[in-house]
């Protein structure tokens, strides 16, 4: 890739080394003028530490990383130009947070250093660990001490951030240096960060560039952020939050649904009453409309898609005083500090959806995240919400939920108990909302008088693989059949075929197996068929192979966000030509690459077919046509990032 100059710049900034790169000067992040090995972004000698173990100090030139690095130590070197001392970063007046142009730069006196291994003759372990040795003496014996590249444009931030504090710090370019790639990889094990800029203060590792920014108050400067919006001449300026018009809007949404469709039933001559009903014998119901009134009906056949509703915990105070996930759009106030009770995706849902409009939320779980969803992808997921202000309670459950304060929202004391011992634990919440499950609407529609079986314990209704229960004139679909997804695509797709074979001599069956959908969480999980624990149950480990690997949205790259956080796998079956029969994905936008992946499965997608297609650059799904590592080879699946 060209920079502006015409000069060829690198396309990835996972490894220094072997071609030391030139970087320019400005945002690119190399300071102008800097050829050697060192990197100084201001001219001036910095006054050398006393020595670290390892550290090499030459007498009348300026103290260099790389020097430090590298054995045996170098001759002494002619006579360095004169220079002004001890330059702080950050000195040059008017200096703006965001560029480096205008800011004087020039190379430090001193030779280049080689970083080969040191000694020779050396076992590659010894040589590995007097480089270790002598980049912890760097880290101890620096103030501030960072790890860069000349191109990197975070470490560009890094060092401007610093300059503007009139903070010394010093600076290794592993760009720069002979064998950097193996600087970082040393590096990486003392840090577990694969990527550039590393910082370090006061011997504190501190991380890359966004924490380092978080955490510029260490160096002891105060810090004020000064925010005013100008409003556009139509006087528009940043829209705050506001609760009660969100559920206004959704509200009316839901509303505008509900119209559609019964004017769709209308269109299509569907009588439609609203009234509940109930079987009073076979063959027929009676429907009581809510002023009392009875109807009966009779027919020939009769479908069940009665859903199911929010369930309660069943402790002191739940009904009073908790909501469910039904309510929270008409909720009149903003819930403030929620508690969500649950681990389901409905649970995760609510969770990061109100921690993303800055509520304090924490998610209290009994057992497992996603429970029937892949556990590997579940626990990514929460770590994912964990890591963006999401608190967990694993392990514990409500005992009791008291009113403290009415109000709106009011305070609500919750007691918890441990599911592992007699732990309990209690804080105060404004709201506590509930998402354990539902309970299907099976039980007070006198299926008992026909002798439609039931579930005893969740009230769900077995049924054959055309949707038909025990009674022959009596069908089921949605969320009410036992063993199948809780999904409303899945229930219609489910009554529409059910349709054709009834009346119109069709015989395709649902198929509740390559259903695709998706977790909307903070970051989207989507999959489609099997999960790894079902896959493995389904045709044991030793015939599958599960191929993954960890990917960085392009999106995610310039905002400088973790490269190995999204997550890709699919698990085939060997003997089957390795179709593809678990279709995994976390990352931006998973439930639009999942939809599309769903209908390849639907028509037999294998390893190869998926090897043979084009990907589409750059995009997230493209991962999925260059998927190479399997599980099973244990090979490392980190992205290197600059």
């Amino acid at each position: 890739m060209k920079s502006p100059g015409g000069q060829e710049r690198p396309s990835s900034h996972a490894r220094g080394g072997a071609g030391r790169r030139r970087g320019r000067g400005g945002a690119s992040g190399g300071p102008a003028g800097l050829v050697g090995v060192r990197s100084y972004p201001f001219a001036g000698q910095f006054p050398a530490p006393p020595p670290a173990s390892g550290s090499l100090n030459c007498p009348g030139q300026a103290r260099s990383d790389t020097a430090a690095l590298a054995q045996p130590p170098p001759p002494p070197p002619p006579p360095a130009q004169t220079s002004p001392g001890p330059v702080k970063m950050g000195a040059v007046p008017n200096r703006r947070l965001g560029s480096v142009r205008g800011v004087p730069m020039s190379s430090p006196p001193g030779r280049r250093a080689r970083l080969s291994s040191p000694g020779t003759g050396r076992s590659s372990s010894e040589a590995r660990e007097e480089l270790r040795r002598r980049l912890l003496g760097l880290i101890e014996s620096n103030r501030v001490m960072i790890f860069s590249k000349s191109y990197c444009p975070h470490s560009a931030r890094v060092k401007e951030l610093f300059s503007s504090l009139g903070v010394e710090c010093n600076i290794l370019e592993l760009d720069r240096v002979d064998d950097g790639a193996n600087v970082q990889e040393v590096l990486s094990e003392i840090t577990n960060q694969k990527t550039v800029p590393n910082i370090f203060v006061n011997k504190v590792h501190m991380g890359g560039c966004d924490r380092t920014f978080q955490e510029a108050a260490i160096l002891g400067k105060k810090v004020m952020v000064l925010d005013f919006v100008v409003p556009s001449p139509q006087g528009t300026s940043w829209v705050k939050h506001n609760w009660e018009t969100m559920t206004e809007a959704i509200q009316n949404h839901i509303g505008s649904l509900n119209w559609g469709y019964r004017l769709s039933l209308r269109e299509k001559a569907v009588a439609y009453v609203n009234s509940y009903g109930e079987f009073v014998e076979h063959h027929k119901i009676k429907a009581t409309n809510r002023k009392g009134q009875e109807t009966y009906y009779t027919a020939a056949k009769f479908v069940l898609a009665t859903g199911e509703r929010p369930r309660y915990l069943g402790i002191q105070g739940d009904k009073e005083y908790c909501i469910t996930s039904d309510d929270l759009f008409s909720l009149p106030y903003c819930p403030g500090k929620t508690l969500v009770v649950g681990a389901s995706y409905v649970a995760l849902e609510c969770a990061g959806f109100l921690a993303g409009i800055g509520l304090d939320v924490t998610v209290m779980v009994r057992s497992v995240l996603l429970r029937g969803f892949d556990q590997e992808m579940a626990e990514k997921v929460g770590s994912y919400m964990e890591q963006h202000g999401v608190k967990f309670l694993r392990k514990f459950v409500p005992v009791m939920v008291q009113q403290l304060e009415k109000g709106s929202p009011g305070k609500l004391k919750v007691v918890a108990k441990s599911t592992e011992g007699p732990e309990t634990i209690e804080e105060v919440y404004n709201t506590v909302l509930l998402a354990i499950g539902r309970d299907s609407c099976t039980r007070k529609i006198g299926l008992e008088k026909i002798g439609v079986k039931i579930n005893e314990k969740s009230g769900k209704i077995p049924v054959n693989d055309v949707e038909q229960t025990n009674v022959p004139y009596v069908y089921a679909v949605g969320d009410i059949l036992e063993g199948k997804l809780e999904l409303t695509p899945v229930a219609i797709q489910a009554g529409k075929l059910l349709a054709r074979r009834l009346f119109a001599g069709c015989l395709e069956k649902c198929d509740y197996v390559n259903v695709p959908t998706t977790v909307f969480a903070p970051l989207e999980y989507g999959c489609c068929g099997l999960s790894e624990e079902k896959a493995i149950e389904v045709y044991k480990k030793e015939n599958l192979e599960v191929y993954h690997t960890l990917f960085w949205p392009l999106e995610w790259t310039v905002a400088s966000r973790d490269n190995n956080t999204c997550y890709a796998k699919i698990i085939c079956n060997k003997f089957d030509n390795y179709r593809v029969i678990g279709f995994h994905v976390l990352g931006p936008n998973a439930g639009e690459i999942t939809q599309g992946f769903a209908a390849a499965m639907k028509c037999g997608l294998t390893k190869q077919l998926l090897d043979d297609t084009i990907g589409i650059h750059p995009t997230c799904g493209e991962v999925f046509t260059t998927l190479e590592i399997t599980k099973s080879s244990g090979l490392d699946i980190t992205q290197k990032g600059c």
